[in-house]
């Protein structure tokens, strides 16, 4: 297995990632913290560059492998997303003028696809039931000469994740519990690393829409564990297994992986259009919608400092609208993705 990435690789990653990335805003809201019971503090990576966290973790990815002569520049880059880091991916190599293919499965939301191409990349749809996109993406990178870059088993886009957390902490200082998304867990892994040590004493948990715990799964099972295609609004969040590399970072550091059911993403998606007047993804609010039921167990004491990631903002207003309109009008969109 590839080395685990360290709390200095995310420190070397925030000074490579700096010319690119935006030092993102921390909020809260005395409603939301009245109605949960506890201080919320919610780092807006729906308004990072591309529309979410991922971008940290690509510029890195890419800068790094530059520096290490691992990237021919004329040659290219190729990597598969379902769409959030393909969008990085995409900003990143025309930011620094690298062909790349991204491929990209023919369920991903179509705003995500489009704003790839919008950039000027290659996309490639392919079908995730019948095709292995790592295979597809060797083969691609064979034939052209191109570098892969995974969509999170990989140290680099680990560490450059990790500088989300580590711009939250340093703003806010001491946190009781943080509380993140889980989709291939490169957020949560590169945050438990910066965690440790701005607040070692800090609870981490991890938050998996219930129809797609794999993370979960493995981590009780003690083995990576894969599920078949998830059926869930928060299409980040639609991994069929973690990395090797993930899944021992989240073994290592990461207290508790808890699930909600997609009622409960549509709720927390209404609080942050309500309460903070922000444009929110389904999976982008993962963290949030998990801190309820946290504190409703007792898991995350009554008072305590909680910090979170809004970790992107990439849905098209016809979702968002219906989403944080009535649960059953979520309810419906749900069933007309699902068909």
């Amino acid at each position: 297995m590839t080395a685990l990435p360290t709390f200095e690789d995310v420190g070397a990653a925030a000074a490579r990632i700096k010319p690119y990335t935006h030092e993102t805003r921390v909020v809260g809201s005395r409603l939301l913290n009245k109605y949960l019971g506890i201080e919320v503090l919610i780092k807006c990576e729906n308004q990072q560059r591309a529309g979410s966290f991922k971008t940290r973790g690509a510029f890195n990815a890419v800068l790094a492998r530059i520096e290490r002569g691992e990237v021919s520049k004329e040659k290219g880059i190729v990597t598969y997303s379902s769409g959030n880091h393909g969008q990085a991916m995409a900003l990143a190599s025309y930011q620094l003028d690298i062909p790349t293919v991204v491929l990209m499965p023919t369920d991903a939301p179509k705003v995500k696809v489009d704003m790839t191409r919008s950039y000027g990349v290659e996309v490639i749809m392919y079908d995730p039931e019948n095709d292995n996109r790592i295979t597809m993406a060797d083969q691609i990178a064979l034939e052209r000469g191109m570098t892969v870059i995974p969509s999170f088993d990989d140290p680099d886009l680990i560490a450059g994740q990790g500088t989300a957390a580590q711009e939250l902490l340093r703003e806010v200082k001491h946190v009781d519990a943080v509380v993140l998304p889980v989709g291939g867990g490169g957020l949560i892994s590169g945050a438990a690393l910066v965690t440790k040590v701005f607040s070692p004493n800090a609870k981490i948990f991890g938050v998996e829409p219930e129809n797609a715990n794999d993370a979960q799964q493995s981590i009780a099972k003690g083995e990576i564990v894969t599920i078949p295609s998830p059926e869930t609004i928060a299409d980040g969040a639609r991994v069929r297994q973690i990395s090797e590399l993930t899944f021992e970072l989240m073994r290592n550091n990461v207290d508790e992986i808890v699930t909600v059911p997609d009622t409960e993403i549509f709720t927390a998606m209404r609080l942050v259009a309500d309460r903070l007047k922000l444009v929110s993804e389904p999976t982008g609010v993962l963290g949030l919608a998990g801190i309820k039921s946290l504190v409703d167990s007792g898991k995350i004491a009554r008072g305590s400092r909680v910090g979170t990631i809004l970790s992107g903002g990439n849905v098209d207003l016809e979702t968002f609208a219906t989403c944080i309109t009535s649960e059953d009008d979520a309810m419906r969109q749900m069933q007309n993705w699902k068909s």
